[in-house]
């Protein structure tokens, strides 16, 4: 018997894709694991936010001190996003380090209107939405955030997943353990829910 085709169109017309996605708040441990999904052989993308950020070549200081500069460095981040999950294949299963809706939480903690992006939200369904759970803030010098601004961001941002009609997965910080058991737990506890329903 000839199986049914896959199909990239749910019935509210949305594109359905087969991408997992590792949100959460600043300082989460998200490019660890992502690290060490690519070392397991999945396909990843990077967090287009950070490597923005880097090429930059502004200070945190600078940009924590500048809100205009923070504006900016926002809508350009959303733009590139949105291109680089149009230009993903929806059936290709791949690890997104953040994607499209953690930037609702930036423009609404600016002040900016976020009809365009979950407008852009809605067209687009993610397989599973996994929410990396904080750790302590961590200096890369790329992060402008103070702790609290940082866990007032993973809670925007875990909101503005659920108001997309997610049910975002809870990875444990597992801190109890040294990093490197922590991050190779939080990598098992992922993988043994990608089968899991889609979200």
């Amino acid at each position: 018997m000839k199986q049914p085709q896959p199909t990239t169109v749910t019935d509210n017309g949305a594109r359905q894709t087969a991408w997992s996605i590792l949100t959460g708040p600043p300082s989460a441990g998200k490019t660890s694991i992502i690290e060490r999904l690519a070392a397991r052989g999945h396909r990843v993308v990077g967090e287009t936010a950070r490597n923005h950020i880097a090429g930059l070549g502004k200070s945190p200081a600078r940009i924590a001190a500048d809100r205009a500069l923070q504006l900016r460095i926002q809508q350009e981040i959303a733009t590139l996003q949105h291109a680089v999950e149009a230009r993903l294949e929806a059936l290709q299963p791949v690890f997104l380090d953040r994607a499209l809706p953690d930037s609702v939480a930036y423009f609404r903690r600016l002040g900016l209107s976020v009809d365009t992006l979950l407008e852009h939200g809605r067209r687009l369904r993610y397989r599973h939405v996994f929410f990396i759970e904080g750790l302590p803030l961590s200096r890369d010098g790329l992060r402008f955030e103070e702790d609290a601004e940082a866990r007032l961001l993973g809670e925007e941002i875990h909101a503005a997943y659920s108001s997309l009609g997610y049910a975002p997965i809870t990875v444990p910080a597992f801190a109890d353990l040294p990093p490197a058991d922590s991050i190779e737990q939080r990598v098992s506890f992922i993988l043994t829910h990608i089968d899991a329903p889609s979200v």
